[in-house]
């Protein structure tokens, strides 16, 4: 069953969030999407992983940004990015270390603390959606509202997004 696109919860503009579909997901550190996924990432996250320590050509596949199409936008529909270099042979993301945990994961890329969902603009809603290219199988859908977690999953990815909840 193809769930990508699927809207999971909307949030007006005085940030109240209404629950379309209830799902439960908890992120199990499997890495899957550090694997599979070309990671994009801001000059924002390079400049917050550049202060570790970490040097810009140990992180970027290039260093040439990239234009990733983006339908969600009215502008010009292109966002500037950057990817994430790739581990050699087990083609995961070079900040996986050997226990399977992020090393940057403090100042994890904003695309990372979104996955495996999106947020896009509606009209004057925000509304966060199962990310188009989902990769993860932990993803409960159309569970019981006392077993769900959509609340939750929007508050973070609000925080993410605006670095507090909205009220």
């Amino acid at each position: 069953m193809d769930i990508s696109g699927t809207i999971i919860a909307t949030v007006n503009e005085h940030g109240e969030i209404d629950v379309v579909r209830h799902i439960y997901f908890e992120c199990t550190s499997c890495t899957e999407c550090c694997k599979l996924n070309n990671i994009p990432v801001t000059e924002q996250d390079i400049r917050l992983i550049q202060d570790t320590g970490i040097e810009i050509d140990q992180m970027l596949e290039e260093l040439s940004p990239v234009l990733i199409a983006n339908k969600n936008l009215k502008k010009n529909g292109f966002i500037k990015a950057y990817i994430l270099r790739k581990k050699p042979f087990v083609n995961e993301c070079v900040f996986v270390d050997e226990t399977g945990l992020c090393k940057v994961h403090k100042f994890k890329p904003l695309t990372c603390q979104l996955y495996p969902f999106s947020v896009k603009k509606d009209e004057n809603k925000l509304c966060v959606i199962i990310h188009p290219k989902n990769i993860c199988e932990f993803i409960e859908l159309d569970v019981e509202e006392s077993k769900s977690n959509t609340i939750e999953i929007t508050e973070d990815l609000l925080t993410a997004l605006f670095g507090k909840k909205q009220t």
